[in-house]
């Protein structure tokens, strides 16, 4: 892969997670393809960018307040072709209270993407987002 070609992924990149710290989801979900899939950290799949962006503006007010906590980093650009890459990126949300929680979580995880460049930019065509600190035991659950 060319340092060109690098630096537009990181960029796209670097818009992906601006736009969503200020929940700008429309304009977040041009830098996807038509034809997107995303799995969210629940498992949640959307299979076109209207779903995707649908499922992302959803969220609940006390949510989108803490957005500003959040940080993304690219940890990793791999070219499978020259106009295919896999993206590996590393996210954190220190502090965020999940909806009905009574405290603040430290999250974290990775999002593993695949970028395609076509008509000479390089668009998001699937993301899978998974937390790496768990996630809390079902309500009553032991052990």
């Amino acid at each position: 892969m060319n340092e060109a070609d690098e630096r537009e992924i990181r960029d796209v990149l670097a818009r992906y997670t601006d736009l969503w710290i200020r929940h700008e989801m429309d304009g977040w979900g041009a830098l996807f393809t038509e034809d997107c899939d995303f799995i969210t950290h629940q498992g949640i799949w959307w299979r076109t960018r209207a779903e995707n962006v649908a499922g992302h503006k959803d969220v609940p007010a006390p949510v989108l307040a803490q957005k500003g906590n959040y940080t993304q980093d690219v940890v990793g650009v791999q070219a499978v072709t020259p106009d295919v890459a896999i993206v590996h990126t590393a996210w954190s949300w220190p502090g965020h209270v999940p909806s009905g929680s009574a405290g603040p979580e430290d999250r974290r995880g990775l999002v593993t993407l695949v970028m395609t460049k076509a008509g000479g930019r390089w668009l998001i065509r699937a993301a899978h987002n998974t937390r790496a600190d768990g996630f809390p035991p079902p309500a009553g659950a032991s052990g």
